[in-house]
């Protein structure tokens, strides 16, 4: 190989570009102005990083507002947070943008814990001891009641959790073939079971308590429907308590003083079992989404002009990102700050990975031990057991 060069005399010559001859050209000059192009995989992260803020910023501007964002809100909560902890892991990679990638995704992620319905509490070992006047509750989703299970295995199951006040949920039977559900009465066993209980039931809604209820009603959401001739109860429905009623309120003497709790069960925002390309589908998740603010109105409502301790608890549909939900944890206390779950899940029972099912409190109320409980294969849902006092006059 011959290289082109200044000759010295006698030496021969030979042209540019003459077989044999390779001509050494200067690299091409950037211009001093240009920026500096980053590497694929700085472009790749970057672009990641920037989806996943649009949508985070999506997410929090549409949440619980609008029916055709709900599929949106079903993936598991833990996700705000896995997500961008996967995106400042990779940001090593991304040189020389790594340092503001790395803050765009350490902002996603405290944004994201947020959501992510963690309980910090728990790594604290926060201990408040029960007072012997303690006030033990257990909340529940039975899924249909004991509708195909063994009767006294449920009643066993029930009496195992020794809970001073019982928040029962799908108080009610189902029927497959026509796809609504079906009143039930069982008033009278569970009397023989629990005779030392009072009982209210109002709709699939039912209330146990060890304590005298000195009043009890049903929140009806009727009233707060939006649309209330096409998503108020079913004109062919012989039901009604079942849709005008998901929220039940009683009002317990505990030691000379009222404890108001809430037992609460918010509709689902969709049915998987009906097919996604259906008009049915759509407008189900429609009249879904307006039933459910109804609901949570009303119960916003009743708790704002309540002057006694309230304990709110039940099955809520809801995950700690959804939009109603984070808006009522605004107003009252998490009971899982009592608990010793880092991420407290609740469905499904086999496999928990969300938590749908919640327990508030407010007021003169004090939350001294929360934690879910396996429901022996009775449910779907794990059962919440929540022990509170109360503080002061109310």
């Amino acid at each position: 190989m011959s290289l082109l060069i200044d000759p010295v005399p006698g030496a021969a010559t030979a042209a540019p570009g003459a077989p044999g001859v390779t001509t050494l050209t200067a690299p091409p000059r950037r211009d001093p102005n240009e920026p500096a192009r980053w590497p694929r995989r700085a472009r790749w992260l970057a672009a990641l990083t920037a989806a996943w803020a649009v949508f985070l910023t999506m997410f929090l501007l549409l949440t619980g507002e609008h029916w055709w964002w709900r599929p949106a809100e079903l993936m598991p909560p833990l996700v705000f947070v896995v997500v961008p902890l996967l995106l400042l892991s990779l940001t090593p990679l991304a040189r020389p943008a790594r340092g503001r990638l790395a803050v765009a995704a350490v902002c996603c992620l405290a944004i994201g814990f947020d959501l992510a319905g963690l309980n910090p509490s728990a790594l604290f070992g926060r201990v408040d001891p029960a007072p012997s006047d303690a006030v033990r509750v257990f909340s529940w989703n039975t899924e249909y009641w004991y509708d195909g299970a063994d009767p006294q295995h449920f009643h066993d199951y029930l009496a195992a959790q020794r809970a001073d006040v019982y928040l029962l949920q799908e108080y009610v039977g189902w029927d497959l073939a026509g796809h609504r559900p079906v009143p039930v009465d069982h008033l009278a066993e569970l009397r023989r079971h629990f005779p030392d209980y009072q009982v209210v039931a109002v709709g699939e809604l039912l209330t146990m308590s060890r304590y005298p209820i000195v009043a009890s009603r049903a929140l009806d959401g009727m009233p707060y429907l939006a649309d209330p001739a096409r998503h108020g109860v079913p004109a062919d429905s012989d039901f009604a308590d079942y849709y005008r009623h998901k929220v039940l309120r009683t009002d317990l003497r505990v030691d000379g003083q009222v404890l108001s709790v809430y037992n609460v069960h918010v509709p689902v925002q969709l049915d998987i079992s009906m097919d996604p390309t259906d008009s049915e589908f759509t407008a189900f998740m429609q009249a879904q989404q307006d039933r459910r603010q109804a609901h949570y109105r009303a119960l916003r409502a009743d708790l704002a002009s309540n002057p006694h301790g309230q304990l709110v608890a039940g099955d809520f549909n809801a995950t700690s990102a959804m939009g109603e939900l984070r808006d009522l944890a605004t107003r009252l206390t998490d009971a899982a700050v009592a608990g010793d779950q880092p991420y407290p899940v609740s469905w499904p029972d086999s496999a928990a990975w969300w938590r749908l099912d919640w327990a508030f409190f407010t007021g003169p109320v004090r939350c001294h031990e929360y934690r879910m409980v396996g429901s022996q294969g009775l449910s779907d849902h794990l059962g919440q057991q929540v022990t509170v006092s109360l503080t002061g006059a109310g």
